[in-house]
């Protein structure tokens, strides 16, 4: 299958003159900074704390979790220890941030170049090839987590030399059927970036970078809802919801209107009622429009990867941030918090429904409004706001030189592991899971039996 021969974004870097906006006011500038630095580590928080009630279902995360709190520093909210939750570091985010870390040091590595989001796309892929296999070399972080989707795509023996053709045949494949939220989970930088490109132009990159790994209308126009949003926000653009409904709708029309993005690959044999049932509006409508949570019964076993579940989640955490501080001049610390656990509460895909929200949210609330007992307990965390801080200097938004750092490399400046050391860090790997599981069993027995004993020594009483 050959796809349509399309220009890629060739627009350079964002220029002064694109950024007038942080121009307009003496604390705009400051108020865009926390915005963005809310953005990035918001999203890394949801999907930290997302990753307690991962898989599960709503009534069991009620169950584990009684007082429905969480705290990443001392005493840190203890992880329900199963063969899921024992893969990951602790207080520390899952896949979901990785995968969108690699699109925010692709642009870093590459920002001063004049085709950098040219490029963005194709490096992305490249270093998504390298995350698959080695996980994240700047931090030596593991690959947990690689989704069904990402893996089949990304890991065929020919994906480097054409990603999105690569996509299109594995979705092919499936009826053209699946649309998991593995791309939205990853795109919240796109909106950074793209903070003085045009709407379109944002766009129109962001559906390239989805369509490295998923290329179903679905997941495309979930991506551009975002990172339009996020753009928005940034540019104070989207400051209510009518705003946020806009945003919403014009981001749909846009895709609907791309015929390589409503019938990838354009094959010509799909009528016009087969290629446009893809972005069926009602099941569209249903999702970013949804009342509550109940209504997108986040734990389905069925769907619960599903994209429109995770953006339909995202849409309704931001519009209840936006409702919170309709008549408030400053955001409650108490927001963030509250918002993303209730989210997560839900069960289900929660790390990266809460990925996607704590993203939205997090530009709307402010970095400064997020919880301190979150923020300063993730792990990595200094690593991470100095990327930010980067990325800041980078797009133009605060000014400033950014020299090359090593690790911004695809190798992490550490080198690619060769087989030999990834096959002793899978052992050690696997060892470490055995421990914890014996763990989790010899605690389980241990409470079995105190609550046998003291059932004895109530019956001895009578």
């Amino acid at each position: 299958m050959q796809l349509k021969d399309e220009d890629p974004v060739s627009e350079p870097p964002p220029s002064a003159s694109h950024l007038d906006f942080l121009d307009s006011h003496p604390f705009v500038r400051q108020v865009v900074c926390d915005k963005v630095y809310g953005c990035i580590v918001g999203s890394a928080l949801g999907d930290t704390i997302g990753l307690y009630t991962e898989f599960l279902p709503k009534h069991q995360c009620d169950m584990i979790y009684r007082t429905g709190k969480f705290s990443l520093v001392d005493p840190i909210t203890e992880i329900y220890p199963d063969s899921h939750r024992n893969r990951f570091e602790k207080c520390a985010w899952t896949d979901d941030t990785d995968q969108a870390l690699l699109i925010l040091l692709s642009y870093l590595h590459h920002h001063s170049d004049v085709d950098v989001l040219a490029t963005l796309p194709q490096d992305f892929a490249s270093r998504l090839r390298i995350w698959v296999d080695q996980g994240l070399r700047a931090l030596d972080r593991l690959p947990c987590g690689i989704g069904n989707l990402v893996g089949s795509v990304v890991c065929h023996k020919s994906y480097l030399s054409n990603p999105t053709g690569r996509a299109i045949d594995r979705w092919v494949k499936t009826s053209r059927h699946v649309a998991p939220n593995g791309s939205l989970m990853r795109t919240h930088p796109l909106g950074i970036i793209c903070v003085g490109l045009s709407e379109e132009e944002a766009w129109k990159l962001t559906a390239e970078v989805g369509m490295t790994t998923h290329v179903d209308p679905r997941c495309t126009v979930s991506c551009c809802v975002s990172v339009g949003l996020i753009r928005g926000m940034l540019r104070g653009e989207v400051s209510n919801e009518q705003d946020v409904n806009s945003t919403i709708e014009r981001a749909y029309d846009w895709v609907f209107s791309q015929p390589h993005l409503m019938n990838p690959g354009l094959d010509p044999d799909l009528t016009e009622f087969e290629i446009k049932r893809l972005l069926e509006r009602r099941e569209f409508e249903r999702h970013v429009y949804a009342a509550d949570m109940e209504h997108l019964m986040l734990d389905s076993r069925a769907e619960m990867g599903y994209v429109y579940k995770c953006l339909g989640s995202a849409i309704l955490t931001l519009r209840l941030g936006i409702r919170a501080t309709k008549d408030a001049s400053v955001v409650s610390h108490s927001l963030f918090e509250t918002l993303i656990t209730e989210l997560i509460m839900e069960g289900g895909d929660s790390d990266t429904n809460a990925a996607a929200a704590g993203a939205l949210l997090g530009v709307w609330a402010g970095y400064c409004s997020l919880p301190a007992h979150w923020s300063d307990g993730l792990a990595h965390k200094d690593w991470l706001m100095s990327k930010i801080g980067r990325l800041l200097k980078s797009t133009g938004i605060q000014e400033g030189e950014v020299s090359e750092e090593v690790d911004e490399a695809p190798d992490g400046g550490k080198r690619l592991m060769d087989r030999s050391e990834l096959e002793k860090r899978d052992r050690n790997m696997l060892e470490m899971l055995m421990f914890k599981d014996k763990a989790r069993r010899d605690q389980q027995e241990m409470e079995r039996r105190k609550t046998q004993t003291k059932g004895l020594s109530t019956w001895f009483k009578k």
